[in-house]
């Protein structure tokens, strides 16, 4: 959750949660981007309130003085949720043990449920489809090298990378595309996992949930928690697959020989979905942002190179 002391954040692509006071007690008040309308609103609050129902941790409503869901400010919607307290996020292994199994029962909770086309299919999110990440990826690296001479040479080879990582999973999806699409989360991560005291206290942040793929949602959280905590090599593989081992005790029908096949495709394509980033920031962020990938696809590209050992380590 960020703080902000005004509505900058508004114009940096990013919902404003700012943290406000209710007859004496912390209450989140969320100022939403003007692309999320009423009606993915209204979707938004019902699933977070069937996930209530079903026993999830997450914050509840706090209606607004005339009994309203929210309220618009300058025509941009406003809820208010009620504060939980909290000593920590889910960025260590101990803390990912403890709530991989939280993200399998919200994928359970979530089976079955329907949402409108614009709640389902969201104008941005921090992941991109399979059938998208070729397109996504050349969108990107076109962007990058239009900088010309400018380019570092890293850069340049990072470029290269990201390319051959996209040929590698768009061979293997088509082959075996991803099942079991739902509703997901869309960004079970860091500091949309709350704890007090070791254990899970919310999960919040639903801003990016879509309908896709099961296995997309969990590679994403595989994919942050092997970019931050850059496991060892020889105990990259088994770790993150003790996380899909966990992640599988919370669901109520467990993943499949091909969905767990379909995994460290779907982690090495979660890398692609920044090249789509690309095409949105304005030049200096997306400069900065081609560096940090020279980095994160050395990580990423070699699981790509061998997804057969990973698809067998995996499964």
């Amino acid at each position: 959750m960020r703080d902000f002391d005004d509505l900058t954040g508004l114009e940096r692509g990013v919902n404003l949660n700012l943290l406000a006071e209710r007859h004496g007690r912390p209450v989140v008040v969320r100022v939403y981007l003007p692309r999320v309308t009423p009606q993915r609103l209204a979707d938004l609050q019902r699933i977070r309130g069937l996930l209530r129902d079903a026993g999830t941790p997450v914050p509840a409503l706090i209606p607004s003085v005339d009994e309203q869901p929210w309220f618009s400010i300058a025509g941009r919607l406003v809820e208010v949720e009620e504060f939980v307290a909290h000593d920590a996020h889910m960025d260590t292994w101990t803390r990912l043990d403890a709530g991989m199994p939280l993200l399998g029962r919200i994928h359970t909770a979530l089976a079955g449920v329907d949402a409108s086309a614009e709640t389902r299919y969201p104008d941005f999110a921090n992941a991109v489809d399979a059938t998208d990440a070729l397109a996504t990826t050349a969108r990107g690296v076109a962007r990058i090298r239009s900088w010309g001479v400018s380019v570092s040479r890293d850069v340049r080879r990072m470029c290269d990378e990201a390319e051959e990582l996209a040929d590698i999973v768009a061979a293997a999806e088509a082959a075996s595309p991803p099942t079991r699409r739902q509703l997901v989360h869309g960004d079970f991560w860091d500091n949309n996992v709350l704890f007090r005291s070791g254990n899970v206290a919310a999960v919040i942040d639903f801003d990016f949930l879509g309908h896709r793929p099961r296995v997309d949602d969990l590679a994403l959280t595989l994919f942050f928690t092997d970019l931050t905590l850059t496991p060892l090599e020889e105990e990259r593989i088994p770790l993150l697959r003790r996380l899909v081992d966990r992640y599988e005790s919370g669901l109520d029908h467990p993943l499949t020989p091909e969905e767990r096949a379909a995994i460290p495709a779907a982690l090495a394509r979660q890398q692609l979905w920044a090249f789509g980033h690309i095409t949105r920031l304005d030049e200096a962020s997306a400069r900065g942002l081609a560096e940090v990938l020279v980095g994160e696809l050395r990580r990423t590209l070699p699981i790509a190179r061998h997804l057969e050992r990973w698809r067998v380590a995996f499964t």
